[in-house]
């Protein structure tokens, strides 16, 4: 490999890095406002699986991570307070909730991302300067301005995959890596799963998608089919962490993986079909992937909702108690 695309590969990572921050910050600051009252909220909030899907999409707009909200879950169902059938709808919700980034990053909100930046800097600045006029709320304006960074961080590390990937595109090792996944469709999936998986965030590794579709590196058929792979992948979080954990915990992870892998495959079927709806929906090839991250959350988890009991049934023969 040349020593040109090595470097631009690792400009990509430093990219990619930057963005994870972003994101990690943004959580942060995110949780410092909310993190007294989320598990109330979500224990409160999950009887029905309706009111579990719209607290869901809440908690997992709060926290940026569905992750996050499906490891809460988890530990609440440990500790007695919820019931596993109760986490159905709330699982279904952290995947629509998860589509926010990169909805705003097919906006090209990128462009905020250095102003997002600066504003929340001064805001911590202020909030430190007037800290003894402010009282108990600068630990909610630090927070928010913390939030802010975040935010404008993760768009400023998008802006530079978008940038760097370009050239990396038209690499011959790359080319081939492509080809093969632009013609085998269930390779991408795979693709999408284990870099999911290895990042930690759905979020960050359709990012990368975005840039490469933007780019005109991956078609849109294997696009797309990343994107169901990193569905998937960001199951394998809430699976490591359920090793060890009660039945029901275990069932928690199960759902999440149950659900995102019935949903990617049957996606995978009918993918020719998908990938002309998004083509009419969005103009651009970033927005029709993210078009397609988000219609693939949402179809998936309102097809799935009525059936919330009957799944959680299922889990339970799957997995039934120990003796």
């Amino acid at each position: 490999m040349p020593i040109s695309t090595v470097f631009t590969a690792l400009r990509a990572l430093l990219g990619l890095a930057v963005f994870v921050t972003g994101l990690g910050v943004l959580r942060y600051g995110l949780r410092k406002v909310w993190s007294d009252r989320t598990e109330q909220i979500i224990a409160k909030l999950v009887r029905t699986p309706l009111r579990g899907l719209f607290t869901g999409i809440g908690a997992t707009v709060v926290t940026q991570s569905s992750a996050a909200v499906t490891i809460m879950s988890m530990a609440l169902v440990g500790a007695g307070v919820l019931r596993f059938p109760d986490t159905v709808g709330l699982i279904l919700g952290t995947n629509i909730g998860s589509t926010l980034t990169v909805g705003l990053l097919a906006l090209n909100a990128q462009r905020a991302g250095p102003w997002l930046v600066a504003m929340g800097v001064g805001a911590y600045i202020v909030s430190r300067v007037a800290a003894p006029t402010l009282g108990r709320g600068r630990a909610r304006i630090d927070a928010l301005a913390v939030s802010a960074v975040g935010f404008g961080t993760l768009f400023v590390g998008y802006a530079f995959i978008e940038t760097t990937l370009r050239p990396l595109a038209s690499s011959p090792a790359v080319m081939r890596w492509l080809t093969e996944a632009n013609s085998h469709p269930a390779l991408g999936v795979l693709v999408g799963t284990l870099v999911t998986a290895a990042i930690g965030s759905s979020s960050a590794s359709t990012a990368m998608v975005l840039a490469l579709a933007g780019s005109h590196a991956l078609a849109l058929d294997a696009a797309v089919a990343v994107v169901l792979g990193n569905n998937v992948g960001t199951c394998v979080t809430a699976v490591i962490a359920s090793i060890g954990g009660s039945r029901d915990v275990q069932r928690v992870a199960a759902t999440h993986v149950l659900l995102n892998v019935a949903g990617a495959a049957v996606f995978l079927v009918g993918l020719h079909p998908f990938v002309e709806l998004v083509t009419w929906i969005a103009p651009t090839p970033p927005a029709r992937v993210a078009a397609a991250h988000i219609l693939f959350n949402v179809i998936s988890s309102a097809v799935a909702l009525p059936f919330a009991a009957q799944i959680a049934r299922a889990l339970y023969s799957l997995l039934p108690d120990r003796n």
